[in-house]
């Protein structure tokens, strides 16, 4: 089941609350932040609800398409968990301006294209093309890996200023998922309403 959401419908997607997360002034969203996990889904959900680790994202994705949200997004999505506090601690400096999603991969053995399944990635596609929509988020294609700089859009943990990991690497398929971004973008919104009748129409009817 879907829940209905300002004309959208948002992604099916549970919740496992993390305590890293900051409070005050909401975030004012203008990217998306492309993270792995370098380990595996479970070890990254728990690592998140560890109170030593200090480290969220508000979502993880799995392998196989499983995908968890573990901090609460700012309004307008009055649909999803709500405490006040709306900014993950994954990327510095950018908490403030990107959402972040975590992949499952990088761990040992999960380090060629092949890793990057189509399950997680079209699971992860489904919840930017719903931020994007509900945020006004251009869906725009990442920076080169070696630049960093304050983007709209996408980019990898590797583009935010003032952070030094390498991730998604250098695997991640940008084409394809930015594609896959804008076909859910292009199927997000729900069967438009009716056409109003008009007065002419009306009137003949209440003849």
């Amino acid at each position: 089941m879907h829940q209905r959401l300002s004309g959208l419908t948002r992604p099916d997607v549970g919740y496992r609350n993390s305590p890293h997360r900051s409070g005050g002034s909401p975030m004012v969203p203008q990217g998306i932040v492309i993270h792995y996990t370098a380990g595996r889904y479970d070890g990254a959900v728990g690592w998140f609800q560890n109170p030593v680790s200090q480290v969220s994202a508000h979502f993880v994705v799995a392998r196989d398409g499983r995908r968890i949200q573990m901090v609460p997004l700012p309004d307008p999505d009055t649909g999803g968990p709500r405490d006040g506090k709306y900014k993950a601690w994954h990327c510095k400096g950018g908490n403030s301006v990107y959402f972040g999603i975590e992949h499952e991969y990088g761990y040992s053995g999960a380090t060629g294209p092949a890793d990057w399944t189509e399950e997680m990635l079209d699971s992860s596609a489904e919840l930017s093309a719903y931020l994007c929509a509900l945020y006004d988020i251009p869906i725009d294609v990442p920076l080169d890996p070696d630049t960093r700089d304050w983007y709209t859009g996408f980019g990898g943990h590797y583009n935010v200023p003032g952070n030094d990991h390498t991730d998604p690497g250098p695997h991640f398929p940008w084409d394809y998922y930015i594609n896959r971004v804008e076909d859910f973008s292009n199927s997000l919104w729900e069967s438009p309403l009716p056409v109003p009748a008009t007065t002419q129409q009306v009137a003949h009817r209440t003849l």
